[in-house]
């Protein structure tokens, strides 16, 4: 937990060169990224003992699109911010329901972090 938190504010704080109001993402991207914030967090408390969680969690801290994605977090829109907020919400039902497992997750994680 304390190394993702780390990895966390480091990027929301340090790294802010683009911002998702110059990129136009979409509210689609947006969801998808409040609901892959959830399963980082829940990966990061609950599947330290998977065994894909050492390269999961090492290629966050040098993934070019988790920087990014980091640093844009604090200059979301309005409806940004509701989007996000969906995303996760959906995300943690799914988690708590018991449909879903590390292994899942870390693929999910891995399919938008892994590759550069």
């Amino acid at each position: 937990m304390k190394k993702l938190l780390f990895i966390l504010i480091y990027f929301f704080l340090i790294n802010s060169s683009s911002a998702f109001h110059d990129t136009k993402a979409s509210n689609e991207d947006i969801a998808s990224l409040g609901g892959l914030w959830v399963q980082i967090y829940v990966y990061e408390e609950n599947c330290s003992d998977n065994q894909y969680y050492s390269a999961v969690i090492e290629r966050l801290g040098i993934s070019p699109r988790f920087k990014k994605y980091s640093s844009e977090i604090e200059h979301l829109s309005e409806r940004q911010e509701l989007a996000w907020e969906r995303g996760g919400e959906g995300a943690a039902a799914v988690i708590s329901s018991g449909a879903t497992d590390c292994d899942t997750i870390a693929t999910v994680i891995w399919e938008w972090f892994g590759a550069n």
